[in-house]
């Protein structure tokens, strides 16, 4: 068991690693990022979420708690985060970070470890647990930080009308409702057909994604502000995936969706957080610590919690 877990972990961390590395190293000069976090949060991330969730069977027997506790673990990381904030009597802009990255795990991750977890059988569950989270947290975290700035929240509709993720998942989610309604003008292997294009950019780019990642990490954004940055990696990487191990149990959920719910929801937070951030003029250098603090502590916390759901 313990070999089988550092096998899936192991190759992922390492990528992250080496992200780190390079950026540290300046083997790829700062400049030269932004660039490339751009390509991927515009580009390569949506095709990924495209393709996984447009495959999922959303309506398939046990879909529907699977959906619940997806978006349930976002409302309870909302809920958390805001009390904790107003415990702390955190500024709004300290407030937006804590709740922007509180609410978002990192999908990319999650695709990653849940292939090399369970190979083809984690397509049943990847993509519907993936769409109800991504559309909630993204309108979450759009919605904190601009209402954080003066005329924030009207600025928040475009901005949530162009998101790319938004907009993926969303065109997703009625893909997969639309297709199989269509038959057989729509078979499967002309569905296959049509999303190949999107397969070699998305997939192909996983990689990438985890090396930008590493690349992301600002251990100097950890100084300061420390109770802030444990409450989020606290909310983010060990209690709602304590909740949603336990709430499986409740609902009934089990074998592979209970363990890729619990390795979702476990996830440190996603970089495009940061961006969102960026955006909206909010507390970045605080965002990249708590991002940064998540990884660590899901690096940590996240191998155990899953080996529970495989034991159990």
């Amino acid at each position: 068991m313990t070999l089988h877990i550092l096998a899936v972990f192991f190759p992922a961390f390492v990528l992250v690693a080496l992200g780190y590395a390079l950026r540290r190293w300046q083997v790829i000069p700062d400049g030269q990022w932004r660039g490339i976090n751009l390509l991927n949060y515009r580009v390569l991330l949506p095709c990924i979420l495209f393709v996984t969730i447009a495959r999922a069977d959303l309506t398939q027997a046990g879909a529907l708690p699977v959906i619940a506790l997806s978006a349930g673990g976002i409302l309870l990381a909302l809920i958390l985060s805001l009390g904790v904030a107003r415990l702390l009597k955190a500024t709004a802009r300290e407030t937006a970070a804590l709740v922007a990255v509180c609410c978002v795990w990192n999908v990319v991750l999650f695709f990653t470890l849940a292939d090399r977890l369970q190979g083809a059988a984690s397509t049943q569950w990847t993509g519907t647990i993936a769409a109800p989270a991504l559309v909630l947290a993204t309108i979450i975290i759009v919605m904190a930080f601009a209402g954080t700035r003066d005329g924030g929240m009207r600025k928040a509709l475009p901005a949530l009308a162009r998101d790319p993720v938004l907009i993926a998942c969303l065109l997703a989610v009625a893909t997969a409702l639309i297709w199989p309604l269509m038959p057989p003008l729509m078979t499967a292997e002309a569905v296959d057909t049509l999303l190949s294009p999107l397969d070699l950019a998305g997939y192909g780019s996983l990689a990438l994604v985890l090396i930008c990642m590493g690349a992301g990490l600002d251990f100097a954004a950890l100084k300061g502000r420390i109770r802030l940055l444990f409450s989020a990696a606290a909310i983010r990487s060990v209690v709602i995936p304590l909740f949603v191990l336990v709430a499986a149990g409740m609902l009934g959920i089990n074998g592979n969706a209970e363990t890729l719910l619990v390795l979702a929801t476990g996830g440190p937070s996603a970089a495009f957080v940061y961006a969102v951030a960026t955006e909206f003029d909010g507390e970045t250098g605080l965002t990249a610590g708590m991002i940064t603090l998540t990884v660590l502590a899901s690096a940590i916390a996240l191998p155990v919690l899953t080996a529970l759901t495989l034991l159990g």
